[in-house]
């Protein structure tokens, strides 16, 4: 779950849904079964952690395809939804790199005690700044989907 943070919209993303356009009923189908695999009441494993990696991997390869070579089927209501489903990914995605960064920094991962010292800051310190830039990435979302024409 997000915790509030200054590079957020105030949009609720998902309340958009109603007006968006929808997939066929398989693909909607689809959704609800990832949503299920994926909610709250799920379990956690290394082996889920890879499978949602591997789903986000493919969706953003998806994203970039069609910006690339779909760009005009899409107008500014879609634009302006997209921009702000970017900034929610980019925020948790941010807010995961600075998780990561406090789990290295308080050896929470197994085995991560035997790290040397050093190594353990280097990591901590790489991850607390990529999530400084995430935040950087995520504000600027939040400024072009707050831009956009309505």
């Amino acid at each position: 779950m997000l915790k509030p943070a200054w590079y957020l919209t105030d949009t609720d993303w998902f309340a958009q849904l109603a007006d968006a356009p929808r997939l066929h009923p398989d693909g909607q189908a689809v959704i609800g079964q990832v949503a299920e695999l994926f909610g709250d009441e799920s379990y956690f494993n290394p082996a889920k952690t890879v499978a949602t990696v591997h789903v986000m991997l493919l969706a953003a390869e998806h994203l970039g395809d069609v910006i690339t070579h779909t760009a005009a089927q899409h107008d500014l209501a879609q634009l302006a939804r997209l921009v702000g489903g970017l900034n929610l990914v980019q925020a948790h995605l941010t807010q995961i790199v600075q998780g990561l960064a406090e789990h290295i920094n308080r050896h929470a991962f197994a085995g991560s005690a035997t790290i040397p010292a050093a190594a353990a800051k280097a990591l901590t310190d790489c991850l607390s700044q990529a999530g400084a830039s995430g935040e950087v990435a995520a504000g600027y979302l939040k400024e072009t989907h707050l831009s956009m024409p309505r």
